[in-house]
């Protein structure tokens, strides 16, 4: 069983060793990646916004998602699941968490970017209730200028997506 909650300090030690695996999934699609490591659960922490987990029985950490709170617009930074939990609904789970936790906080939309073409990234957004945005709205454009200087948009075309959280 996998329960879902709001990170706690001893769940942030294990955040970027769970980011790294599910990162393997890019290594296997791309070859080596050229973007740096993960940031520490302290780190994402640090930042104004919302980090919850999924647990397993043992209170080892299986996956994550943070939110960021860009200045009154929120964004989905993150979500990772580690692949040897993979393909058993944790990441939809964490999603729809995500999005009921940023409801309650009077969120009305939420964005991200993401590949457009790697089938575990816009199309399973998409599944969930995201569509592509364009023209990329200007809290946007620091993430991109980033994904570029970090190589990202290297590996596939990169684009932005948002859900509406105002209805199911």
């Amino acid at each position: 069983m996998t329960t879902l909650r709001l990170a706690q300090d001893a769940d942030l030690t294990q955040l970027a060793a769970v980011e790294d695996a599910a990162d393997q999934m890019f290594v296997e699609r791309f070859g080596t990646l050229d973007w740096p490591p993960a940031a520490s659960g302290e780190e994402r922490a640090a930042e104004p916004g919302i980090l919850l987990v999924a647990v397993d029985d043992d209170g080892l950490v299986v996956g994550f998602t943070h939110a960021l709170d860009l200045a009154g617009h929120w964004h989905l930074e993150q979500i990772a699941v580690h692949p040897q939990h993979g393909r058993r609904g944790i990441g939809a789970a964490l999603l729809e968490a995500m999005h009921d936790a940023l409801a309650a906080r009077g969120a009305r939309q939420v964005t991200l970017r993401t590949f457009a073409d790697v089938p575990w990234n816009a199309p399973f957004y998409a599944r969930h209730g995201y569509v592509v945005l364009d023209p990329l709205p200007d809290h946007l454009h620091p993430l991109a200028e980033t994904e570029e200087r970090m190589g990202v948009t290297s590996h596939g075309r990169r684009v932005a997506m948002v859900r509406d959280l105002t209805r199911p």
